[in-house]
């Protein structure tokens, strides 16, 4: 096994629980194109493949025209990064960990299928964008997670090579597109999973983002 020289995250579900903000720009939408309201739950049922999924999931859920798809898309962007970090939380224990992984001299990004500027937005709300050496959006490159490259991007610009970094994420595109870059994948066990964790054929499961200092500590120093 390779010492850990680097550390990548996903972001929704995994360092930050987006959902409330999601709900609320999804709602805004459906009311305007007058269909029914989702709840919280079928909301994180839907989160996770990037914005277009999202919406898509949401109108077809309600009965909507998905034929006008990329224009509820542009809608639904507007609504929603003019209050993306309303509601947003990091996760308990994410801001102490990032800090102490960074103290063990790891460098740290974040490839997310969330757009570029919402990210940031929500990175810089929460205090957390200064933890982060590089940050790879849904919008950053033609392809998005599960496809390898916005991981191998964030790993360019890190300087660290595939097999001496982790990917840490809660959903199955997150250990697909890790295991397509090779590179070694942690799953939490909170988030919007879209299927049983055991399922998703990470190297470990992690119950609270706290449990990774002790073990990035240890790869690290092997």
């Amino acid at each position: 096994m390779h010492p850990l020289k680097a550390i990548i995250f996903d972001l929704d579900g995994t360092l930050v629980d987006s959902a409330r903000d999601l709900q609320d720009a999804v709602n805004v939408l459906l009311a305007e194109e007058e269909l029914r309201q989702v709840d919280l739950d079928e909301v994180k049922s839907m989160i996770g493949d990037g914005v277009a999924k999202l919406v898509e999931r949401a109108v077809s859920a309600t009965g909507g025209d998905l034929s006008r798809l990329p224009a509820l898309v542009v809608r639904f962007l507007q609504i929603y990064e003019a209050n993306a970090s309303r509601h947003t939380e990091a996760y308990p224990g994410v801001e102490e960990t990032l800090a102490g992984l960074r103290s063990l001299g790891l460098p740290l990004a974040v490839v997310t299928n969330k757009p570029y500027a919402a990210t940031i937005g929500i990175l810089e709300a929460l205090g957390l964008r200064a933890y982060f050496e590089a940050v790879v959006g849904g919008d950053t490159l033609p392809e998005r997670k599960p496809h390898p490259a916005p991981i191998l991007a964030a790993l360019k610009h890190l300087g660290a090579a595939p097999e001496a970094a982790l990917m840490v994420g809660d959903n199955y595109h997150d250990v697909q597109a890790a295991r397509a870059a090779g590179v070694r994948a942690f799953a939490v066990t909170y988030g919007y999973s879209h299927k049983p964790h055991a399922e998703l054929g990470a190297d470990r499961l992690i119950d609270s983002m706290s449990e990774l200092l002790p073990i990035a500590a240890d790869a690290a120093a092997a």
